[in-house]
């Protein structure tokens, strides 16, 4: 700020003192660069508060320092907030560069008409030349990019090594190995797993995988964009496996009315054996325990079903309501170009969409869980319609409750798919 006013005040003893002279056009320079700076707003969601240090010191903070000429003001929201005032921000706020996720979300922002594309050629070079080509297609919608890939991460099973050491056992490739493993954490006293389905989008992990290991990926697919109904036998298979977990008592009671990190101190504690959570979980483990924490992937259900897994990528896109075109351009080719990308995900235990990435220990069995997927989904809120997910959420928080209805549960996920067929 002295800086700011000592230019100021040159400037100014500049143009009264010495008209039409040389100086006054040094002046006039001055004034500029005091007055020119460039104006960018950043709109990004925060899962914890580890991960909006990192995006600060590593992401933001070096943009700065390789653009001082750019001012960047910062609009963080938590998960919650940010996802269901995201359509309404980009409508009547000035955002230049906003966080959102790929799949079904990104197309439906896109066909809202609320995003530009990347159409800057240098850009598109960079990202073409850097970035995971899966990455970049994973953006593109009708022939375009609508999003700059920012992180992906698996899903997957955290458990404390120690504790599995303790008890005899090892990570479970298939199902009935899984549910052996549950019995021994009953018998010694420790649920088995543990999820926050206050906000009903942790639920729907378990039937997205259960669905994906039962059914494949394309009838997945196909499930969550309406062209085949919940009322198939294949989805009441599905449901019945998830009853039966809740039957043995697999599910902590005491979390399900919870956010989605609620059972991670259950988890550090002992007190639950399992969580099934994103990679984004990572950045809240403790720092003296983070090394004793493990992960599996989901295991196998059904022979001959490929391992297909969840996936889900994080974007930055353009709304159109941003004023700072030129800025938000800048900021994206920097990400493009430098090792910030690489640096941020590395601290928080997510994995970077450019090619030069190399992954940390720590995420090590996560790479090797997506590197060995016949297929990926995103997860079931990114794949399905928008009329779908939060009727669906509801459903999911309610199925976990005794009765564990199966029929009601279908009926209420077909009549939110298919609204016109009420």
């Amino acid at each position: 700020m002295k800086a700011l006013l000592w230019v100021l005040e040159l400037c100014a003893v500049f143009l009264v003192r010495w008209r039409m002279s040389l100086v006054v056009w040094v002046g006039v320079a001055l004034c500029t660069a005091a007055w020119g700076s460039e104006s960018l707003v950043v709109s990004f969601m925060i899962s914890s508060g580890n991960q909006r240090t990192f995006w600060e010191n590593d992401v933001i903070r070096k943009f700065k320092e390789a653009h001082p000429e750019v001012a960047v003001t910062q609009v963080v929201r938590g998960q919650e907030d940010y996802k269901t005032g995201f359509v309404q921000q980009l409508k009547t706020d000035a955002v230049d560069v906003a966080f959102w996720f790929a799949g079904e979300r990104l197309q439906h922002a896109v066909e809202q008409n609320l995003l530009r594309p990347i159409d800057d050629p240098q850009l598109k070079a960079g990202m073409s030349r850097n970035f995971v080509e899966a990455a970049v297609g994973a953006t593109t919608v009708r022939g375009s990019s609508y999003g700059l890939p920012l992180s992906y991460y698996a899903w997957g099973f955290y458990y404390r090594k120690s504790l599995f050491s303790s008890l005899g056992l090892k990570p479970p490739a298939q199902w009935a190995e899984f549910l052996e493993v549950g019995r021994k954490l009953k018998a010694a006293g420790i649920a088995p797993t543990a999820v926050g389905a206050a906000e009903g989008w942790p639920a729907a992990a378990w039937f997205d995988y259960l669905n994906l290991r039962t059914n494949g990926i394309d009838f997945h697919r196909r499930l969550l964009t309406g062209e085949a109904r919940f009322t198939d036998p294949k989805v009441r298979e599905v449901m019945l496996q998830w009853k039966r977990l809740q039957e043995l008592g697999f599910f902590m009671p005491e979390t399900l009315d919870k956010t989605w990190d609620a059972p991670l101190p259950f988890l550090y504690r002992n007190m639950v054996g399992m969580v099934l959570m994103g990679g984004f979980a990572s950045a809240k483990f403790p720092p003296q325990l983070a090394s004793d924490i493990g992960f599996f992937p989901f295991p196998a259900m059904v022979q001959g079903v490929p391992q297909f897994e969840d996936a889900p990528l994080d974007v930055l896109v353009l709304p159109r309501s941003g004023k700072n075109p030129d800025a938000a351009r800048k900021f994206l080719l920097f990400l493009s170009q430098s090792a910030a990308l690489n640096t941020y995900n590395d601290k928080v235990q997510q994995l970077s969409p450019l090619k030069s990435f190399q992954p940390s220990e720590g995420n090590a069995q996560e790479v090797q869980t997506l590197q060995s997927a016949k297929a990926i989904a995103f997860y079931f809120d990114r794949d399905a319609k928008p009329h779908l997910v939060e009727p669906a959420f509801a459903a999911f928080k309610q199925f976990l409750l005794p009765p564990f209805d199966v029929d009601r549960a279908i009926a209420m996920l077909d009549r939110a798919n298919h609204p016109a067929q009420r």
